[in-house]
């Protein structure tokens, strides 16, 4: 699959800040160490990874299966398969296009039986998740379209369930994919698996038309994105704590906080750090270490013989409320 360039669907979400998968900061890092490698380095930012996961593996392992379903339904051929668009900043890949073009564009995607039922309305309708909602919309854009089919493959388990039994998709040297299973030596065609599925009812359709208001926000998020930030080498303002991470790697100075700040200070440390990691006073607290530490990169500061290494944040009274650094192990701790 090719690498998204600049702002691709793929992307869309993310920029509009709407993504569960990624913020506009880790796009735009994404995007400037792109055009000018060596970016992050040169501002010490957390140069972005790249991580191929089991879910990315196994949906590239079935578009064709899920395109020769997809023609069946529709009795129609995809064409333009992974053809390229762009206009300036705006790139896209389709997964292809039906040769009736009144029929539309062609958007492919598997997903677990979990998630399907949780975030999937109505077959027929458009009420997909909102990244690819955005996805689609991006690509009418791009092309002018003025629908998209969202075709989608369910599988009964998680891809991760699959791999645990033995099963993974390998892609042969000559350019198509098959299932293997080590421990059972046995093979097969994601082909196999899709009619499979398809046969027990785990193959849908969704129609997604241009929406005209929808396009004209995410055409102006855009061009702030672009404009106000990439342009600029200004980052976006950073989400979440992993956001402070990339972009905050050398903390140094003492602080002087708000009286705000130190309000949020104190009910970080109310809530106190023996509780759920995934619980609701857990997100709390992160979106206050957030925004404590994101006062503290825009704040003035001054170097003193403790914060040589590190943020001190202290109070208007002078008083040490906090302290942002990295350990003895390189880990950054907020205490």
């Amino acid at each position: 699959m090719p690498t998204p360039l600049n702002i691709s669907g793929s992307r869309a979400a993310a920029i509009l800040g709407l993504s569960q998968y990624q913020t506009p900061l880790q796009v735009w890092l994404q995007i400037m160490e792109s055009c000018e490698p060596g970016f992050c380095e040169k501002n010490n930012y957390k140069i972005p990874e790249f991580e191929y996961n089991s879910a990315m593996k196994w949906g590239h392992a079935f578009e064709s299966a899920v395109i020769e379903l997809a023609e069946e339904k529709q009795g129609c051929k995809i064409i333009d398969r992974e053809r390229f668009y762009q206009n300036n900043e705006l790139t896209c890949h389709l997964d292809g296009r039906y040769e009736f073009y009144d029929i539309g564009l062609h958007e492919g995607k598997t997903t677990s039986a979990q998630y399907f039922y949780s975030a999937f309305g109505e077959p027929g309708t458009d009420r997909v998740p909102v990244e690819y909602q955005l996805q689609c919309q991006h690509q009418m854009i791009c092309t002018g379209a003025e629908k998209v089919i969202l075709s989608v493959l369910v599988f009964p388990k998680r891809v991760e369930e699959f791999e645990a039994e033995g099963w993974t998709p390998i892609l042969h040297e000559k350019g198509y994919y098959y299932l293997y299973n080590e421990s059972k030596k046995k093979a097969t065609t994601p082909e196999n698996w899709a009619i499979t599925f398809n046969d027990i009812g785990n193959f849908h359709q969704y129609v997604i038309t241009a929406h005209a208001d929808l396009q004209k926000l995410m055409l102006e998020a855009y061009s702030d994105f672009w404009n106000n930030h990439v342009l600029t080498g200004t980052p976006p303002e950073p989400m979440n704590y992993d956001d402070i991470r990339a972009i905050c790697r050398e903390p140094i100075g003492t602080i002087i906080s708000t009286p705000e700040i130190e309000n949020l200070i104190s009910e970080y440390k109310q809530i106190g750090s023996e509780i759920s990691s995934t619980g609701t006073l857990a997100k709390r607290r992160e979106q206050l270490k957030t925004q404590i530490l994101n006062f503290s990169r825009n704040a003035g500061f001054t170097e003193d013989d403790e914060s040589r290494d590190k943020w001190v944040i202290r109070g208007q009274d002078g008083k040490k409320l906090a302290s942002y650094g990295r350990d003895k192990n390189g880990n950054f701790i907020f205490r």
